[in-house]
């Protein structure tokens, strides 16, 4: 009778688990959908109010931004998100978040005086005149390294709900307050970008209370982490700049070749192509934490996750033209045979990210910073060779090959690591 009743509370419990689990695979999916819809609304005010040349340059700015930040990050941030994610450092996880807070700081002031000192050479490099915008807003810059921070620490916690949130606040504020703005003084690249950096920060400050960080065994938790870092951050972070960071190189080498009016086209057509990555990538954030103590992934999840990401993309296919049309003008058209292409490869990089979450769970450094090397080379000379030789079209014929790169080889090593536990 015992057992009986011990085996219907089993039952009782994981179907609790997978009740918890569907609610926040929709939850983090809706806000990414939403954040694209949102974002959508964003570059709809930015490309009407600024223009393609005034929209390109604060798309070239965020790259850069981006691009400089993920340098300096040395992996910390994901070998947290993994210490928080296991089971025996939930005594410690409000210490680990601190500490995770004042890496945090110490990487702003490093961005901060980095790019200050960059600015004055930008203009010679690209001749846009966009340093001394780059100097004005430099104090704003450390809303990047807090909101890789901050993500990675909703995600190795399971604070799922909190990271949707996350994902979508800083745009509607965005929106409104640019809104605003424009009612009483047009909107220009300058004022777009001081309302972008502070609303990010205004939701950074909520959510940094909400974590409720303890700054305690300050010395002993970061000596934790480092160990860590140095046999899975590190890897993780190498990969990220061989495969990442190249991402963002399509921006600048499009900026250098052609122009910056066709640098806002080609992140036009990553923007509205990117919730097709988010429904793989949804359901592994979620799963991140069970992933840790798990040796395989789910065939029915994957199953599911295979449909809806299939009926994804004949639905963006039918209907992008339109979309284009309707929201950002004829002005915009170049957009949409670049986002044909650009679909196809965030289909293969969604699922490649899903495997990756599994992987890096499992603390598999070496094989994601290898398949970064891989995805990074693919990058580099696509967005070299293919921006040369066809345009702002070579771009998007670069996102479809790495996507597929990325896919395979994150395959080739999930199936690896399967074989090892038959051993």
């Amino acid at each position: 009778m015992n057992e009986f009743i011990t085996t219907i509370k089993n039952i009782g419990f994981k179907n609790l688990v997978k009740k918890k689990k569907a609610k926040q695979i929709g939850s983090l999916y809706i806000s990414m959908v939403l954040g694209i819809a949102i974002g959508i609304g964003v570059s709809v005010i930015n490309t009407r109010l600024l223009g393609p040349q005034q929209y390109g340059d604060l798309k070239f700015l965020q790259n850069l931004f981006t691009f400089v930040v993920t340098f300096l990050t040395l992996g910390i941030f994901v070998s947290g998100a993994r210490l928080l994610a296991q089971k025996k450092n939930e005594a410690i996880k409000n210490q680990l978040i601190g500490n995770l807070l004042i890496l945090a700081v110490v990487i702003s002031a490093v961005l901060i005086i980095t790019l200050f000192i960059f600015s004055f050479f930008e203009e010679r490099i690209f001749d846009n005149e966009l340093g001394q915008i780059i100097r004005i807003f430099s104090p704003l810059l450390f809303v990047f390294p807090f909101q890789l921070c901050l993500e990675n620490i909703m995600q190795g916690d399971n604070r799922i709900y909190e990271l949707s949130v996350f994902r979508i606040a800083p745009r509607i504020l965005y929106i409104v307050v640019a809104i605003a703005f424009n009612y009483f003084v047009p909107l220009s690249l300058t004022s777009a970008l001081a309302i972008q950096l502070i609303t990010l920060a205004i939701v950074m400050l909520i959510m940094v209370i909400r974590s409720k960080p303890e700054f305690a065994n300050i010395k002993k938790n970061i000596s934790i982490m480092w160990q860590g870092n140095k046999t899975y951050g590190l890897q993780v972070y190498i990969g990220i700049l061989a495969g990442v960071t190249s991402g963002h190189l399509g921006g600048f080498s499009i900026g250098y070749f052609i122009n910056n009016t066709n640098v806002g086209f080609f992140s036009l057509a990553l923007a509205t192509t990117m919730p097709l990555t988010m429904i793989p990538n949804a359901v592994g954030t979620t799963f991140f934490k069970d992933f840790a103590n798990r040796s395989s992934i789910s065939k029915k999840a994957t199953t599911i996750t295979l449909v809806l990401s299939i009926c994804a993309l004949l639905f963006f296919l039918l209907i992008i033209k339109k979309v284009i049309f309707l929201l950002y003008s004829a002005e915009y058209s170049a957009v949409v045979p670049l986002a044909y292409l650009v679909s196809i490869g965030c289909i293969f990089h969604g699922f490649g990210d899903y495997i990756n979450r599994f992987l890096g769970a499992h603390g598999k450094g070496k094989e994601l910073r290898n398949s970064a090397f891989a995805v990074g080379i693919s990058n580099v000379l696509g967005y070299i060779v293919l921006v040369y030789a066809f345009g702002v079209k070579g771009a998007a014929i670069t996102k479809v090959i790495s996507g597929i790169i990325y896919f395979v080889i994150m395959y080739y090593f999930y199936t690896d690591f399967k074989k090892t536990l038959l051993i």
